[in-house]
């Protein structure tokens, strides 16, 4: 029991020891101020020519076709539909918060069926103009020259006079070299000859189609 005693002894002077060390010691508070987390910092656009891809959605305009698929689903080809890609180049001047960009694009839209598809195709060039100075905002406009706009159905094909529209948009800075952009555009598109069965008529006197659309596309700049 003695030696038990000792030892449990031995230990309790040992801990009253380290502790009254610990005590002693006087603690320093750190004044090191904490650091920062890293800031992402988007650079505006650099002064000079840049190339530019574009790609995005529309929605909106007159039905031009409804197809039915043999499951009884029917599916809309409109005039302000569906899907646009383009590609152009965009210059941004140095001393003036003002970018101008022009692009060449596709613009489709289309149904797929086993039997065939039905497509409304247009190649619309846009000439567009940013103002740029606002932070990671740009907001512009310009004019878009709609060239052989053309429905190809089943059995029926239907060509357009070439068209111009009027094209509003704001654009957000989403990343270093790209913007995602929201748009509205005003167009019409008048029928000029229709085609079935081998034979073609003039329907140049009918009514105008409305292609007027929203979309949301994205930019990347080179």
């Amino acid at each position: 029991m003695s030696f038990i005693f000792k030892l449990l002894l031995a230990i309790a002077l040992l801990f009253l020891a380290v502790s009254a060390h610990a005590l002693s010691d006087e603690a320093t508070p750190d004044t090191t101020p904490p650091e920062e987390p890293a800031k992402f910092v988007l650079i505006p656009t650099k002064p000079g020519l840049h190339l530019v891809l574009n790609g995005g959605l529309t929605y909106g305009g007159d039905t031009i076709a409804t197809g039915v698929y043999s499951n009884g689903n029917t599916t809309k080809i409109k005039a302000g539909a569906l899907e646009q890609v383009g590609v152009g180049g965009l210059y941004q001047f140095e001393n003036e918060p003002l970018a101008l960009m022009l692009s060449i694009n596709y613009h489709l839209d289309y149904a797929i069926g086993s039997n065939g598809d039905l497509t409304f195709s247009r190649f619309p060039i846009e000439a567009l103009a940013y103002y740029t100075g606002k932070d990671r905002f740009r907001i512009g406009g310009g004019m878009r020259f709609v060239n052989s706009p053309e429905y190809s159905g089943l059995t029926d094909k239907i060509t357009f006079d070439n068209t111009t529209g009027i094209v509003a948009e704001i654009g957000y800075h989403i990343a270093q070299q790209g913007w995602l952009n929201f748009r509205f555009v005003s167009e019409k598109y008048q029928p000029k000859t229709y085609t079935s069965g081998g034979s073609s008529y003039s329907v140049a006197g009918a009514a105008p189609i409305n292609g007027s659309h929203l979309g949301v596309n994205f930019t990347y700049e080179f």
